[in-house]
């Protein structure tokens, strides 16, 4: 009997992964997926902006955030990537926000943090192999929507041997603004807990 109810509970779980995602589901996965093809074509763009400078000797630390900078950098994200809001450049400013306390906390830091990776794709690797990642045929896609906000978890494929639990997860918070969704933040990796 225990066999029968941990087959049953498997299967469950199964069904729950791999189900489709309604309309308004399939919208939020559709804004990320255009996002991503829209900052691939606008890389050089969006790395355009010096966002943080070092004060030392060629540029070296200490590094401070150039507010002017940041403020054109947001402009352009209103009048010209119609996939992120209000909500978005309000999380934009919160991280540049700790990573100028970072980096007047500890002068000596050679790592310019939040700014040591593509925070746009999330990672280390080029677009070029982000985009493919987040958007495999083997992901799984969820949408948790709550009122005007979601939360797109993206669960990667699975490599040979991998088992459901060896499966690494990302998160895209979203917020509808004025009836749209649009991202509040850029993808994430899920902790082990499974936690945004």
């Amino acid at each position: 009997m225990k066999k029968y109810i941990l087959l049953l509970l498997l299967a469950s779980y199964g069904f729950n992964s791999f189900a489709q995602l309604n309309k308004e589901q399939e919208a939020i996965k559709k804004t990320f997926f255009d996002f991503l093809k829209f900052y691939q074509k606008n890389e050089t763009k969006f790395n355009q902006f010096r966002l943080y400078k070092g004060t030392g000797k060629e540029n070296n630390p200490p590094f401070k955030v150039l507010w002017t900078e940041v403020e054109k950098y947001f402009a352009y994200l209103r009048k010209s990537v119609p996939y992120v809001g209000e909500a978005y450049i309000k999380a934009e400013r919160a991280h540049f926000k700790f990573s100028d306390s970072c980096f007047k906390a500890d002068k000596e830091e050679i790592m310019p943090v939040g700014f040591d990776y593509d925070r746009w794709a999330g990672g280390q690797e080029t677009i070029d192999y982000t985009i493919q990642w987040y958007t495999s045929p083997k992901n799984i896609y969820q949408v948790d929507i709550t009122g005007n906000t979601a939360i797109l978890k993206i669960g990667s494929e699975l490599w040979e041997g991998a088992t459901e639990a060896d499966r690494s997860w990302s998160f895209v918070p979203f917020t509808k603004e004025k009836g749209k969704w649009k991202m509040a933040d850029n993808v994430y990796p899920m902790d082990d807990e499974g936690e945004e």
